[in-house]
């Protein structure tokens, strides 16, 4: 006999509608019903209890929700507990500036990357920012950068051609602390006519020499 599904909580409830609002950056009460699977009622109670803590706003012209301004604060002091994204900034700046393609930090969050902070491109062609998104660990070079230097030493380079995103291609290698563990995965994000299976060598030495920089930073730091 299968059992039956335990049914989410309040907090759970409210962490999907908080996921929902960021990406939808408009949206009403009828469709965030439909999405979560819950009575407008209880999207009503969800909604009053998340906009007196700030988390999110209503816009009072036509009654749609987005992310409140408290959620700015959340993510701010998020990224403050990061210790490794301050000393690897100058270091990432240096780097786009010698290859002109953006440069991302990401980190492992389950079975997904996460992608956190970029210096971007000065280029004219860009690709979409990946900033905040995430994606499967396993298709993509920073995802996979990670889960190897869990089980490897050293520094290596992965490689995602059009597997996350059409058109865009990344190569990623690791940041790791003073005992070795692999803390974010440092990546080059840029289409794939500027980053390809032809050209990606190039760019490999600049980006472990980075992340090995940064890393020696942070057990400098320690010490």
């Amino acid at each position: 006999m299968q059992k039956k599904k335990a049914s989410k909580t309040a907090i759970e409830k409210a962490l999907d509608l908080i996921e929902i609002l960021k990406n939808n950056d408009d949206i009403g009460v009828t469709e965030l019903s439909k999405i979560l699977g819950l009575n407008k009622n209880n999207v009503f109670r969800l909604l009053a209890t998340l906009e007196v803590e700030g988390l999110i706003e209503q816009d009072l012209e036509t009654g749609h929700y987005k992310l409140g301004m408290r959620t700015l604060y959340l993510e701010n002091a998020y990224l403050k507990s990061l210790k490794f994204l301050e000393p690897a900034k100058p270091l990432m700046r240096q780097l786009r500036n010698k290859i002109n393609e953006t440069i991302y930090l990401s980190i492992l969050h389950k079975k997904d990357i996460i992608y956190i902070f970029s210096i971007e491109s000065k280029s004219s062609v860009l690709v979409h920012s990946r900033v905040a998104k995430h994606y499967p660990a396993e298709n993509s070079a920073a995802g996979k950068s990670i889960l190897r230097a869990k089980k490897e030493d050293g520094f290596f380079i992965e490689k995602d051609f059009e597997e996350t995103e059409k058109e865009v291609s990344e190569i990623a290698t690791v940041i790791r602390d003073e005992n070795g563990y692999p803390l974010s995965s440092i990546s080059i994000v840029a289409p794939v006519f500027r980053l390809n299976k032809e050209n990606y060598k190039q760019f490999e030495q600049p980006l472990i020499k980075t992340a090995k920089e940064i890393s020696e930073k942070l057990v400098s730091s320690k010490v």
